[in-house]
């Protein structure tokens, strides 16, 4: 009988130890969570709070300046230099990087395009490439439906003059095909939207996906040099070298002198340099290019040739701003578009004495001075979204 009640005692001890057990680990793990949920909101606060300095950051230094021409003017010092407060722990680091620096796959030229591929073989190669892209963002239209364009009832088309009737009339005429039959909408060409479209094409597949993976090193490579996001002109200050090469085989670029002047190797150190126009370059002996629009033979064909303010630019117009939030192993990463926009300001009314003929006496107008083409450049947030920008 002791002998039961002995082991019958041991078996609920180990029943109880067991549910004990049971209960701290679940505990624990609820205390986890509720802490990496509560940490994750003060990293999402800190990370919102970085992001409004930078931006402030960045603004003043466009009113100081009149331009972001490159980092070289404190970007990447506007945490380092505000009052905001960072606790024990937390870390807090913010890259900025100008999209406008790097050649538009979106918005393509040709010579620049073919210069870029060469990049990663020969002149075939660049030609195959191109023609391929070229294709590809002709092949794959985007359907955009259009707002189906209705007639004025006739009592209201009765009292509205003939011009107005006459704009309904092509409206509709313009929604309807020769068939009779409504159009199901306008054609666009299609943009890139992330590089992992160009494996669809075969001649990409080979060169840039050989590895199978999103990690090539080649892919890797055009990444760095390329944007989804800008357009031309690039801004020549904050240019990788791929892409100043690229430049180099469509103008008179010493690239060599150029490098040495922007300072790429000492920019750690504050000794670089960067244009504030692209005459600048010329002015300085590090090229030769052509400026000012070029009349074409063709009166029909606008175009600019080689031009240079065509391809090139001195100033930022698209930033990435990249803030990350860490502690211990907890990270928030917040990344934000912003976009550098150009108002124009009006002059106000101003009053003038003017001297009469007569007699009379002496009266004060009001004179609106001709518009003036003010620029006020300012910085507005075009994208925020959590985590990193994929593309």
């Amino acid at each position: 009988m002791s002998g039961a009640i002995l082991l019958m005692v041991l078996g609920l001890l180990m029943l109880l130890s067991f549910l004990v057990v049971v209960f701290l680990k679940n505990l624990t793990q609820d205390i986890k969570v509720h802490a990496q949920l509560l940490g994750n909101a003060d990293l999402k606060h800190y990370a919102y709070n970085g992001l409004n300095v930078v931006w402030a950051g960045l603004e003043e230094i466009l009113e100081i300046h009149g331009d972001l021409y490159g980092p070289l003017q404190g970007w990447n010092k506007v945490i380092s230099t505000s009052k905001i407060e960072i606790p024990e722990g937390i870390q807090l680091k913010v890259r900025i990087e100008d999209e406008s620096g790097k050649i538009p796959l979106n918005n393509p030229d040709k010579r620049l395009l073919l210069n870029l591929f060469n990049l990663f073989g020969d002149y075939l190669d660049s030609q195959a490439l191109t023609q391929s892209y070229l294709q590809w963002l002709r092949r794959r239209p985007t359907e955009v439906t259009l707002v189906e364009n209705r007639t004025l009832p006739k009592a209201a088309s009765q009292n509205e003059n003939a011009t107005d009737n006459k704009t309904v009339t092509d409206n509709k005429n313009e929604s309807e095909n020769p068939q009779g039959n409504k159009s199901p909408g306008v054609f666009l060409p299609t943009c890139l939207n992330s590089y992992q479209q160009l494996a669809e094409m075969e001649s990409f597949q080979k060169r840039f996906f050989s590895k199978g993976n999103f990690c090539d090193d080649t892919l890797k490579r055009l990444r760095e040099c390329t944007t989804l996001l800008g357009s031309l002109p690039v801004n020549i200050n904050t240019a990788p070298k791929d892409v100043w090469i690229c430049l180099g085989k469509i103008f008179s670029i010493d690239l060599e002198q150029v490098e040495n002047f922007m300072g790429k190797p000492e920019q750690s150190q504050g000794r670089g340099k960067y244009y504030r126009s692209i005459a600048e370059i010329n002015k300085r002996g590090h090229g030769n290019l052509k400026l000012g629009q070029h009349t074409s033979e063709n009166k029909k064909d606008n175009t600019l040739h080689d031009v240079a303010e065509k391809f090139m630019g001195v100033s930022a117009r698209i930033l990435k701003v990249e803030v990350e939030v860490l502690r211990a192993d907890v990270n928030y990463t917040l990344t934000a578009i912003f976009k550098v926009n150009k108002a124009l300001m009006r002059e106000k009314e101003s009053k003038q004495q003017v001297k009469s003929l007569t007699n009379k006496k002496e009266e004060s107008y009001s004179k609106s001075e001709p518009v003036q083409n003010r620029g006020v450049l300012s910085l507005e947030l075009v994208t925020l979204q959590e985590g990193k920008w994929e593309s």
